[in-house]
């Protein structure tokens, strides 16, 4: 009966604000923290309906400390992210606006949000050895039950962006147990954060065949660029266009010939034959309609004299979009290549701080369990 007096006195208050103040909804929207606060009562409206208040303050507190905990580790970084916008029934989340410079910046961020959330309910041990009143133990085992959740080895989790550090092969252990977990959970939640980490996983798996398919892209806009750079000097561009139509006939011939679903890993070589086929084709058939347009252009002259050709614009616009694609592709290898390495030393301090803190919160989600077990 008091619950439902409780929901009803909180709906009554929520209806009493949207009616008086939409003024400073509508304001707070367009300020930075609006849409976190926003966001922020309607979560607690929501587990407040169906849990009552105090589960619900208690709740949106221990998830509002551990994404103020990504903010700040975020700002010692100097990397710019959104502000935390709340979801009810799935937790809270912000958005980077820049990619970390290294995988131990990224471990570093995502530390930051289980280590705040460790703090967060300290302060409820002490009120509960203090009054006994099992809500405080409540509150201790919510918080280490999620920040706890949060460090399963998994990406998007932030177990997962913190062991990235050591080795993303450990991603595969955290899929196994968080696999484990949703046999015995329905929640909607656990299977979706399940398929993103399979996703991530995998995406970290194939990268270094993505990695070899860029870099043969890589080379042939390179043997591209500097063959445009030749064209002013031919004499005729008749042997080039029958090179040019060979290549594209031979390369399409190599990507009929192989596997039309080869297997990941067991066929990469067969795929990357058929990827640099493909390639070869784009660019063989690229580079003829290229020469093709550039030789139906004008030749046009400085002053009127055969001597100095102005160069061709049509060229000059290729040879640039040439060089702005492997300058991409460079930055593209380059982060891949360096992203996840970091030396012994870092590798061990993670670990070490990885461990100790889910040590910790294990720690003190028996100690809450085992109280509120007392008083069942």
């Amino acid at each position: 009966m008091n619950k439902s007096k409780n929901r009803s006195l909180l709906m009554g208050i929520g209806v009493f604000l949207l009616a008086k103040f939409k003024w400073a909804f509508a304001l707070l929207k367009w300020t930075k923290f609006g849409g976190t606060f926003i966001t922020m009562m309607v979560s607690l409206g929501a587990y407040a309906a169906i849990y009552g208040w105090k589960f619900g303050v208690a709740l949106v507190y221990l998830i509002f400390v551990h994404e103020m905990g990504h903010l700040v580790a975020a700002k010692r970084k100097d990397i710019a992210t959104s502000p935390a916008f709340f979801i009810p029934f799935v937790g809270a989340l912000i958005s980077m606006k820049e990619r970390p410079k290294d995988a131990a910046t990224e471990a570093y961020l995502a530390y930051g949000g289980p280590l705040a959330g460790l703090i967060s309910f300290l302060p409820a041990v002490v009120l509960y050895e203090m009054t006994e009143e099992p809500f405080w133990a409540l509150v201790v085992f919510m918080g280490a039950m999620i920040n706890l959740f949060n460090l399963i080895p998994v990406s998007p989790l932030d177990g997962g962006r913190i062991v990235s550090v050591l080795s993303t092969k450990i991603w595969f252990v955290g899929l196994l147990i968080l696999g484990a977990y949703s046999v015995f959970s329905s929640s909607p939640l656990i299977i979706l954060i399940l398929i993103i980490g399979i996703f991530s996983w995998w995406n970290r798996a194939r990268e270094d065949y993505r990695n070899s398919v860029l870099s043969y892209e890589q080379q042939k806009l390179i043997e591209y660029r500097d063959a445009i750079r030749q064209w002013p000097r031919l004499m005729s561009t008749w042997e080039l266009k029958q090179s040019l139509l060979a290549q594209a006939n031979d390369a399409s011939q190599t990507e009929a010939s192989t596997r039309k679903r080869p297997i990941p890993f067991l066929h990469d070589d067969e795929r990357l034959a058929r990827d640099q086929a493909r390639i070869d084709r784009q660019y063989a058939n690229l580079t003829l309609a290229l020469i093709q347009e550039w030789e139906h252009q004008p030749v046009q002259y400085e002053d009127m004299d055969p001597s100095r050709p102005i160069p061709s614009t049509l060229l000059m616009e290729a040879e640039a979009k040439a060089d702005e694609r492997i300058n991409q592709l460079e930055e593209e290898l380059q982060h891949t290549r360096s992203y996840y390495k970091a030396p012994a030393s870092v590798k061990w301090k993670v670990l070490i701080a990885y461990l100790v803190l889910a040590g910790v919160l294990s720690l003190f989600m028996v100690y809450g369990h085992r109280i509120m077990e007392l008083y069942r």
